[in-house]
């Protein structure tokens, strides 16, 4: 059965369900980039990752590993994406086709131009709302462009000279760190 969240008419989420308790939760779309960052971070070893991440919970659940899900969860916003329609590609297995950290002011720019929101001075936005206008931003900004190229598939390109010429823009607007993704395993050895 697949939940499907409506932003039309139902609230943001303020919390997580973790083994049939509700637990709030941080939801301020900055703290939900620092997680993503975190989780990127390839410096901090997985135990100490696994322990700041239960920092974005009010009150930390008994089961851990549980709690570490329900944290990916909300980050990944699956709810507001029923079978993945209308998701920017940027999952597990395929290159990430944007960075918070290295396109910071692209989102920056897209956000004052397109919604006239300038997210230094914003006092808070929910993560779940961030998600919805980042996906929506028009594909003439410069971050859905970048997102764009770097989705390319250079070997579907026939042209010879078209190939080059994106292939030498995708080197331009590469990202240069490498994202470490955490997938179900890596949480379950930890807790092992």
């Amino acid at each position: 059965e697949i939940k499907m969240f409506n932003s039309l008419y139902e609230k943001f989420p303020e919390g997580v369900w973790v083994e049939g308790k509700y637990h709030e939760i941080e939801t301020d779309f900055r703290e939900w980039i620092r997680f993503s960052e975190l989780i990127e971070d390839e410096d901090v070893p997985e135990q100490v990752k696994y322990g700041l991440m239960l920092q974005w919970y009010r009150d930390i659940p008994e089961d851990l590993e549980k709690a570490i899900m329900a944290l990916g969860d909300f980050l990944s916003a699956d709810d507001l994406y029923p079978n993945d329609s209308g998701r920017p590609q940027n999952n597990r297995d395929k290159q990430p086709v944007f960075s918070f950290q290295e396109d910071a002011g692209c989102i920056y720019s897209a956000f004052v131009e397109c919604y006239g929101i300038d997210l230094q001075k914003i006092p808070y936005m929910h993560w779940w709302k961030f998600r919805i206008l980042f996906d929506g931003l028009p594909e003439n900004t410069e971050i859905k462009q970048r997102m764009i190229y770097r989705s390319v598939d250079l070997s579907e390109i026939k042209d010879k000279e078209e190939r080059k010429r994106i292939k030498k823009i995708k080197k331009e607007i590469a990202i240069r760190k490498k994202c470490s993704k955490i997938d179900d395993y890596d949480i379950g050895d930890v807790f092992a």
